[in-house]
């Protein structure tokens, strides 16, 4: 101290660089703790975010993100513990992602979920809050469930440079065939004309550079999964595309655990 002491009676300059160097040095030892579990919103919507069990340090590696894309009557606090919106099969996926070292973010996308340009730019917004509020890598992780592989496919389609790699449950990718089961006054999509450039079984081209993890029950009638997901697998590897397919028995249920492989889900995210 006295020839800090000293140095600062020398110069003026000095003092402040030696002030920098103090201050460097107190924030490369400095943890930055977030709560673990936070629910925020962002343009009137719920986002869920959950953290693994680490602090972020300053000079530490940033975290992996997963964000999860929920199906057709789901919302964020669906993946979250212990409410009464909880449900385990969607806590699991969370469970999945902080178990294996990554930030967890969902978003209550409602009936956007469909795929519409709307829910697509929602997902956005908590992509541009999260990456400008947390120390996070650039590339996530998607997971899509049933309706909500919808907006996982249009992601990869047209944010490619912002997904590593995608992990699939029981989702929907010819959102025509899926249009065809569900028509209805109360659907979103009153025409197929409307969402024609935006299905993703008319660009599986655009679907090739990112690797998929794909979960289907073979006695699945809600999203069969010949339709779905064995055509998205035949048509994206067709053109050079990753598409790995596990087929499971059961159906389109949050009671078919049968389509949680732990370790194959656990290799894939730490590959």
């Amino acid at each position: 101290m006295l020839v800090i002491r000293n140095l600062l009676q020398l110069s003026r300059p000095l003092h402040w660089v030696i002030c920098i160097l103090i201050f460097i040095n107190y924030t490369n030892s400095y943890a930055i703790t977030f709560p673990k579990d936070t629910v925020i919103e962002i343009s009137n919507r719920k986002v869920y975010i959950a953290l693994p069990d680490r602090n972020e340090k300053v000079n530490e590696a940033p975290f992996s993100v997963l964000m999860a894309i929920h199906g057709n009557g789901r919302n964020a606090m669906s993946y979250a513990s212990e409410n009464d919106q909880s449900v385990p099969f969607y806590v699991h996926q969370k469970n999945m992602a902080i178990d294996n070292g990554y930030l967890f973010v969902v978003l209550s996308n409602g009936n956007e979920t469909w795929g519409t340009d709307q829910g697509l730019e929602n997902l956005m917004k908590v992509y541009r809050y999260i990456s400008s509020n947390y120390r996070v890598k650039e590339k996530w992780v998607l997971w899509g469930t049933s309706a909500g592989g919808l907006q996982m496919f249009r992601m990869i389609a047209e944010y490619p440079e912002k997904i590593d790699r995608v992990i699939g449950t029981f989702s929907v990718y010819d959102l025509e065939q899926a249009y065809s089961q569900r028509k209805s006054s109360n659907f979103i999509w009153q025409s197929k004309e409307d969402f024609d450039d935006i299905n993703p079984a008319n660009f599986p081209e655009k679907l090739i550079n990112v690797p998929m993890l794909i979960f289907h029950g073979k006695k699945d009638q809600a999203v069969p999964y010949k339709n779905h997901s064995l055509k998205l697998k035949r048509e994206v590897n067709a053109l050079g595309g990753a598409v790995k397919l596990k087929l499971v028995e059961g159906g389109h249920s949050t009671s078919n655990w049968k389509v949680y492989n732990n370790p194959l889900i656990k290799a894939f995210l730490t590959e």
